[in-house]
């Protein structure tokens, strides 16, 4: 479909709607659309390199994320094709939740809903003298009830339900990562191609000895951005995306991936409960 108007025309909006029915979701503002590669690790370098490049002085970012990736003892989440996470940033000292929906591939392209959460209260609280830090008593659930907006508290109640959200007490997988963002300018928004480099534990083991596993992978995924979350300047932009990423292709081995991190991640950790 070919994007020309500045406004979306009503067979335009017909297609936000089936994207918005496909993804469960009421507000086009929340669907994330994004392609994601595999990295060889010793390419990561070359790859990173290469994008400074191409990207104007100021616009790369370098950030820094521990992330506890939740779910039921059954892993409910994981089997929905969905992910929910406690995202710290500032050095741990500031807590998100981050949810994403199932989402679905179209043409090397996925589209998929997302939500985050402000700030949230009285998660943990650091005891200075020995630097540990310690978890209240607040719940899944009482965060959802209590600190996140209304949409994404819908969101999750569709795509999960109550008595899933309910049995949320697990933290199954943790990851730190660091991404490397490169913002590439389209005018009233930007490509922001990136490069992931993932360490992730299990910590839902069998058993309570024994080395916890670790995956350590590296990533590359580039996510159309727009003022205001705009989905039909994201959609015109979809050739720039696929078009950069080809380009890019040439020169290093970065095959598809299909998998978010979570699932990457459980397929090598818990394939059995996974399936």
């Amino acid at each position: 479909m070919k994007l020309k108007k500045a406004f979306p025309t009503a067979a335009e909006w017909r297609w936000f709607d089936r994207i918005c029915r496909r993804l469960d979701i009421d507000d086009p503002r929340n669907i994330e659309i994004e392609s994601k590669r595999r990295l060889l690790p010793e390419e990561a370098g070359d790859v990173r390199r290469y994008l400074k490049k191409r990207t104007r002085p100021g616009n790369v970012k370098t950030t820094i994320f521990f992330d506890q990736f939740l779910d039921t003892p059954k892993l409910d989440i994981l089997r929905a094709g969905a992910s929910l996470r406690l995202r710290y940033k500032g050095n741990g000292s500031k807590v998100y939740l981050q949810y994403k929906g199932r989402g679905f591939l179209h043409e090397g392209v996925l589209y998929r809903s997302e939500f985050t959460s402000g700030e949230l209260r009285d998660i943990l609280l650091e005891e200075s003298h020995h630097d540990v830090v310690h978890f209240t008593e607040t719940t899944v659930r009482g965060i959802i009830r209590n600190q996140i907006d209304p949409g994404m508290a819908d969101a999750l109640r569709a795509h999960l339900g109550d008595r899933v959200l309910a049995r949320v007490t697990n933290g199954p997988i943790i990851c730190t990562y660091r991404k490397d963002k490169f913002l590439i300018d389209l005018g009233k928004g930007f490509l922001e191609p990136s490069v992931d480099q993932v360490f992730a534990f299990e910590t839902a083991t069998q058993s309570h000895t024994g080395l916890h596993s670790l995956s350590a992978f590296c990533e590359y995924e580039n996510e159309i951005k727009s003022d205001g979350e705009n989905l039909l300047f994201k959609l015109k932009h979809i050739p720039d995306l696929l078009d950069f990423d080809r380009k890019l292709a040439k020169h290093f081995n970065m095959p598809p991936e299909r998998l978010d991190k979570y699932h990457r991640c459980a397929s090598c950790f818990l394939p059995k409960r996974a399936a």
